[in-house]
C-alpha cells in the first residue's frame, strides 16, 4: 500500500515566498503625497488657446517650477501663442498651490504676475515621481479657454 505524504511542506515555503515578494513590491510603491514631487521640474507646454483676451491659437512654451514638498510652487515660463511671445522668462516668476492625493493625482494653481489670469490643473505623478504629466482645467474661473496640456520632467542635479 502508498502512502502518500501531505503537501504541506510544498505549501510553506512558496507561501512564505509569496508573502516576502509583496512586501518587496510594496516598498517599491511610491508614496503619493506632497513630497513626491520636492523639486525642480522642467515642463514642455502643447495645446489651444480658445478663447480670452490676447491672441488666439496653437500655444507652445517651456516652463521651469520648484514644487516646495509641502503644497506650494514657484514657476517661470516663455510662452508662445499662435507664434506670438505672450510670456518669456524675465517675468518674475508665478506661484501657486498644489496637492497630491494618495492616488498620485493631483492638481495645481498657477497665480501669474504678469496679467494672466490663473490657471486651474489636475495632475498625475508618475515613474516614482520622476514625471508629472498635466492638463489645463480652467483659466480665470472658466473652462473652455485653454485646451493646453503639458510633461514636467523631474531637473536631475549633478554635484
Amino acid at each position: 500500500m502508498k502512502v502518500s505524504l501531505p503537501k504541506l511542506w510544498l505549501t510553506a515555503p512558496i507561501a512564505t515566498l509569496l508573502l516576502a515578494l509583496s512586501a518587496l513590491a510594496q516598498e517599491n510603491l511610491p508614496i503619493c503625497t506632497n513630497r513626491l514631487i520636492a523639486g525642480d521640474y522642467g515642463f514642455t507646454i502643447r495645446g489651444q488657446k480658445l478663447a480670452g483676451p490676447g491672441p488666439i491659437g496653437p500655444q507652445i512654451g517651456v516652463a521651469m517650477a520648484h514644487f516646495d514638498g509641502e503644497g506650494n510652487f514657484s514657476q517661470t515660463d516663455t510662452v508662445t501663442i499662435n507664434g506670438l511671445v505672450v510670456a518669456d522668462f524675465t517675468h518674475s516668476p508665478a506661484t501657486g498651490t498644489y496637492t497630491v492625493n494618495s492616488d498620485c493625482t493631483g492638481t495645481f494653481t498657477i497665480n501669474f504676475t504678469d496679467g494672466r489670469p490663473p490657471v486651474a490643473t489636475a495632475f498625475v505623478v508618475v515613474d516614482n515621481g520622476n514625471e508629472i504629466d498635466v492638463v489645463v482645467t480652467s483659466a480665470g474661473g472658466n473652462q473652455g479657454i485653454l485646451a493646453t496640456g503639458s510633461t514636467g520632467k523631474r531637473v536631475s542635479r549633478r554635484r
